[in-house]
């Protein structure tokens, strides 16, 4: 390795660390604000849950990773929960709050855990992440064929509209965001072996208002044009269960024409692909003995 690609390898690692350092201190702001402020979100929060308890069902093995509080967990009765997050004032509060649950202080991109669960939850927390791709790829050991991964994010239309309500005291405050698209996160999904099942839009209104809140939210929100308007975006993905290359057959198909010379070598320096592998010579009315 030379010294510029040592040189980018130090500066990105330095980065990371600031950049994770920043948000940890944060988020451990976060925690104890919490503890007198409960802000406004309580209605988006509820909705939040409503989705998931119908997608999770009661009993199910649950990790979530950016847990927070613990909230959304304990909200969806796991018969075993675990909560990562790595701002040590939001695990302390998630402990005191929800001592049923496990709730581990780790880092989402380096985190290890021994176990396999049903469901992995990211929610609200792909776009404040320094690299999304190395937390889906280090949660693949947890995942069973069966496992869902489960995330929700912002779309990038309420930036504004979010910023607005944190310098007016009535969003919890985040820091600057990656704001990823449902297309940039299928792109990492596939990128770390992943399949997306579906996506969709979430949540219109995020108010606690009778009735309208809920057919917004419920309804409407699936319509076109307010499904472009949507806070949130749900998506579900599973490990990829394509069946590995190497237990198919493959065919290697030669157009021959005039090629007597080199019959004898495509045999000898074909490799065995996959389960078997078989050539198929298209002959072109040679002149030689190609045939």
């Amino acid at each position: 390795m030379n010294q510029e690609s040592v040189a980018g390898r130090e500066r990105g690692d330095l980065g990371k660390i600031v950049f994770t350092e920043e948000r940890r201190q944060h988020w451990d702001r976060a925690a104890i604000r919490s503890d007198r402020w409960k802000g406004f979100g309580a209605a988006f929060q509820g909705r939040l849950a409503q989705v998931y308890r119908y997608l999770i069902p009661e009993g199910s093995r649950i990790l979530e990773l950016g847990c927070g509080r613990g909230d959304l967990l304990a909200r969806l009765k796991p018969a075993w929960g675990v909560g990562v997050d790595f701002s040590a004032e939001m695990v302390d509060r998630a402990r005191k709050r929800h001592p049923e649950l496990t709730f581990i202080q780790a880092d989402a991109h380096e985190v290890r855990i021994d176990e396999t669960f049903d469901f992995v939850i990211l929610s609200d927390l792909m776009n404040d992440l320094w690299d999304v791709q190395r937390v889906l790829e280090n949660i693949t050991h947890v995942l069973e064929p069966r496992s869902r991964v489960i995330i929700n994010l912002h779309s990038h239309l309420w930036e504004k509209p979010l910023d607005w309500a944190q310098k007016l005291g009535l969003a919890t405050p985040t820091l600057s965001q990656n704001w990823l698209t449902v297309e940039d996160v299928t792109n990492l999904l596939q990128l770390s072996d992943y399949e997306r099942i579906r996506h969709w839009p979430e949540i219109f209104w995020p108010f606690k208002t009778p009735l309208v809140a809920g057919f917004l939210n419920q309804w409407a929100v699936r319509a076109w044009p307010l499904s472009m308007l949507a806070l949130t975006n749900f998506i579900i993905a599973r490990r990829n269960t394509s069946e590995p290359e190497k237990k198919l057959v493959v065919s290697v198909v030669v157009p021959a024409r005039n090629e007597a010379g080199n019959i004898r070598d495509i045999f000898r320096r074909t490799p065995e692909l996959g389960r078997g592998t078989e050539l198929i010579f298209v002959e072109g009315h040679s002149s030689d003995h190609t045939y």
